[in-house]
């Protein structure tokens, strides 16, 4: 008995090495393919060198990156929050964690495996609650992203619709915050599951329930921050890239620019292409209504590559040193 709980213990060490290793040769790959063998970053370096003419937009640049630990951090406090009804995470455990959700997330669509990278960190906490604790936080950056996006979408409407769109956009995030601040109800959803298993799946619709209206508040406020913290970067690579906008010019069309790729379904290999074409479709039409040359859309373009250089590919890298941290077997 002793020999067999020996091996069984050899061969669960030696599968989750295995796994931590294809996970980090995966990543080593995906960044190789967007990065070192993607054109759009060999044209972005040829931007750089047309636009960054002095010290000024070097320390743009320099200030947009110092941001990006900060933005990580509003959301490594978020986790915390998210998932303090199950286990009380140290600001670095929910830290780290948020690396390596960043690192999981590539290998999905719209980077929504970020939560594996996380829940596997964890050391105590039910991983199929922790995870369905995740999508209120998801829910919560989506009533941000939504809500930005419905009011910037006002000042791309034809002068005559004003009223209708204002109207409506204030019926949409109000109807946002009724559903996010009464999330217990999604714990009625378990009518759909079939009889047989409902004694199984109350307890995983019940996590709903975890959070009062005050926790709501603080997911939903660092999620806004989160978000404008995350828009405020592009205006800064805007301006670093020489677009003669002010700040709120450019957080129109870069809120309508987050809106409209939420909708878009797209796969990380193919993320900074779709970004791109989403980010010039939009501030093309943008530059039109402002009586603007569109020629400044490859710089709106540049903008966007960078701020996925700084987000998502730095913290992905950062996040394959911390994929030991990962736990994907317990002893109980």
């Amino acid at each position: 008995m002793q020999i067999s709980t020996i091996h069984k213990a050899k061969l669960i060490k030696f599968a989750e090495t295995l796994i931590k290793i294809i996970i980090v040769l995966l990543g080593c790959w995906f960044l190789y393919k967007k990065i070192i063998c993607n054109p759009n970053i060999a044209d972005l370096k040829d931007t750089i060198t047309e636009s960054f003419t002095g010290r000024r937009e070097i320390i743009i640049m320099i200030f947009s990156l110092a941001i990006m630990p900060f933005n990580l951090l509003l959301e490594a406090f978020k986790w915390k929050t998210l998932i303090k009804p199950l286990e009380n995470l140290s600001i670095k455990r929910s830290y780290q964690a948020i690396f390596t959700g960043i690192t999981a997330g590539m290998f999905f669509p719209n980077r929504t495996g970020d939560f594996l990278g996380r829940i596997f960190t964890l050391e105590q906490s039910n991983r199929i609650k922790a995870a369905m604790l995740s999508f209120v936080g998801n829910i919560a950056q989506s009533v941000a992203t939504i809500s930005f996006g419905c009011i910037a979408l006002i000042f791309f409407i034809p002068s005559n619709y004003k009223i209708i769109s204002i109207i409506l956009t204030v019926a949409i995030i109000v109807l946002l915050l009724l559903i996010f601040y009464n999330i217990h109800i999604l714990r009625y959803l378990q009518f759909l599951v079939p009889k047989k298993y409902k004694d199984k799946t109350e307890e995983y619709m019940n996590v709903f329930v975890n959070y009062n209206r005050k926790e709501l508040s603080i997911i939903l406020a660092l999620s806004i921050i989160r978000y404008i913290l995350y828009c405020s970067q592009f205006v800064l690579l805007s301006w670093a890239f020489n677009i003669p906008l002010s700040y709120f010019n450019i957080m129109i069309p870069v809120s309508l620019t987050y809106l409209a790729m939420m909708m878009v379904p797209f796969i990380s290999m193919m993320e900074i292409a779709v970004r791109g074409s989403v980010c010039i479709m939009v501030f093309d039409r943008w530059f039109e209504i402002l009586g603007i040359s569109t020629t400044y859309s490859m710089m709106a373009f540049s903008a966007s590559t960078m701020l996925w250089i700084i987000n998502i590919a730095i913290p992905a890298v950062t996040g394959l040193f911390l994929i030991n941290k990962l736990k994907f077997f317990r002893k109980s």
